[in-house]
């Protein structure tokens, strides 16, 4: 699911390549479900690196915003262009999960849902 993550203040970024689908979350299925337990901070997930997205990609994303927001901790989805960010339109997600240019923007604004 994520290839690699680095801490930015008080969130660790997880940055996803590729492509975000089935065939990706079937085979990253543990991984998924244990970031909420690996990572203390809040979540930036990083999709600039991500060219396809389908809708076990946005459940993923869903599932992990979920789970966190019962934390008290916040998912962030950063860097979000083409397909993805379309799809993410389409589906309203930044109505409930903030949405940001770039991971580095988390540095100079903060919004909470």
């Amino acid at each position: 699911m994520y290839h690699s993550h680095y801490t930015l203040n008080q969130y660790e970024v997880l940055e996803v390549k590729g492509e975000l689908d089935c065939v990706a979350v079937a085979q990253r299925k543990d991984l998924i479900e244990a970031v909420p337990a690996t990572f203390e901070e809040h979540i930036v997930f990083d999709l600039s690196e991500v060219t396809f997205i389908d809708s076990s990609g946005i459940g993923v994303i869903v599932y992990l915003f979920k789970r966190l927001r019962e934390q008290n901790r916040q998912l962030i989805i950063a860097g979000v262009t083409g397909q993805p960010k379309e799809l993410m339109k389409l589906l309203r997600i930044d109505r409930a999960i903030t949405i940001k240019d770039s991971a580095r923007s988390c540095l100079y604004s903060t919004t909470e849902h």
